[in-house]
């Protein structure tokens, strides 16, 4: 191949909105190289993966029939973060891991669902390699897929979570600080693993159906690329797991170039604030009543991403929202993000210059907001701590903290100047044209 050549890449991810963003962001980077960007999915994403002007290839039409894909998350998806919710509101994170080891729940549920349903995915994605022959993949899963293994061509995992376990030091969804004790993160190390047991257990049994060799979460062969911002990432422990890259983000071009603040808001005083909880969590009505009642009596005004049932959530004068936020074009015009403090939507407000107030559910996202206190870029307020007198305080709190604007500004100067983009991009071109490093 020509060393200047056009690539045919291949992309897939998970179904969640936080990893297909991620990979559309990379992909982007890589169409503008001139190569052909193929992304494999699910069909209810076909539409967005379009719009940014990618191959797509449906996911179901390759699948083998005896493995059947769910195209869409599954029916109980609701109920699922419902109980991650209530478990969230009743104890820490440690207590979380001895309260469900206790009783009896095990693996993580949903883990446990995604390797099944990942039966489908695999043949798929050996299929649709065999029809299309791409010179490198790239897939952003939580676990490491049999497929990658079995491809014919170089595979490289994006990892868009916390990057915390590619480091010694604490374990992912503990939301412990790099400055508390080593014997911290051990017990809660420790009881993880029991946790996610039965999930390696049927983590092995998938790999045996495709009759590959089991690799275990964040295994990278030759390169592996995890997104997350170089002012963020944990230096102080040392190198990251060996093959590993970062690159300091990913961002995916708006869907609208702007966004109109609602006439209801207008003429209102007070500063702007955004208030999103995810696309999967802000489900759970509970959760979103249980922030915005008490926002009712603050001095500013509220644009909130209502989540899929926003017809259910009351949203007081001082408010406005909708089911889906155009929320890269509207970040730059907030004064303030209140977030569940997914990976994805941290470095959006970083980029933009906003400072946060993390409200963290589980998994990554207690990472990420501890991450986000320790650095005094804004504050963490657990969900079995709060109260909505606390949430009012920290909004002044923040609002007024020259020194956390200070520390925002300066990440977010450090991210528009990052070259990791182009390092990374050329790296993914090397290896899709050598098949090595």
């Amino acid at each position: 191949m020509d060393e200047k050549g056009s690539l045919k890449v291949l992309m897939t991810s998970m179904i969640g909105i936080g990893h297909l963003n991620a990979c559309i962001g990379i992909g982007s980077l890589l169409r503008k190289r001139g190569h052909q960007v193929y992304f494999a999915h699910f069909d209810v994403n076909k539409e967005v993966i379009e719009k940014h002007g990618f191959h797509y290839i449906s996911l179901c039409e390759y699948n083998d029939k005896n493995y059947p894909i769910m195209d869409g998350m599954p029916p109980n998806i609701v109920e699922v973060f419902k109980k991650r919710f209530d478990m969230a509101s009743r104890y820490s994170s440690l207590d979380s891991l001895k309260e469900s080891i206790k009783s009896g729940l095990g693996a993580n549920d949903g883990l446990v669902f995604i390797l099944e349903a990942a039966k489908g995915e695999n043949c798929a994605m050996l299929n649709i390699i065999e029809k299309i022959k791409p010179d490198v993949c790239l897939v952003d899963h939580l676990w490491t897929m049999p497929w990658t293994v079995k491809a014919s061509c170089p595979v490289i995992p994006v990892w868009s979570a916390s990057p915390v376990d590619l480091y010694n030091g604490p374990s992912m969804g503990s939301g412990y600080s790099v400055h508390d004790p080593p014997e911290l993160w051990s017990e809660y190390h420790k009881l993880r693993e029991e946790f996610q047991k039965d999930a390696v257990t049927k983590a092995k049994e998938l790999y045996e159906l495709f009759d590959a060799e089991f690799k275990p979460q964040l295994y990278a062969k030759q390169l592996g690329i995890y997104i997350y911002p170089g002012p963020l990432d944990y230096h102080e422990l040392g190198p990251p797991k060996e093959n590993w890259v970062r690159l300091d983000s990913s961002i995916r071009a708006p869907e609208t170039p702007s966004f109109e603040l609602p006439e209801k808001l207008k003429d209102k005083p007070g500063k702007l604030t955004y208030v999103s909880m995810g696309t999967l969590a802000s489900s759970v009505i509970e959760l979103i009543s249980m922030i915005l009642t008490p926002l009712a009596n603050s001095p500013h005004r509220f644009i909130v991403s209502t989540g899929m049932n926003g017809d259910s959530i009351k949203l007081h004068e001082n408010m406005w929202g909708s089911k889906f936020i155009n929320q890269l074009a509207l970040l730059p015009k907030v004064d303030l993000f209140i977030t569940h403090g997914g990976s994805n939507s941290l470095i959006e407000g970083l980029t933009a210059g906003k400072p946060l107030i993390v409200i963290p559910q589980f998994d990554d996202q207690l990472d990420n907001a501890q991450r986000i206190a320790d650095l005094g870029l804004g504050v963490r307020i657990n969900l079995y701590e709060f109260s909505g007198e606390k949430l009012l305080k920290a909004i002044e709190d923040v609002l007024n903290d020259e020194k956390i604007h200070a520390n925002v500004a300066r990440v977010s100067e450090e991210l528009k100047r990052t070259d990791s983009r182009d390092k990374v991009i050329s790296l993914i071109e090397q290896f899709a044209r050598n098949k090595t490093l």
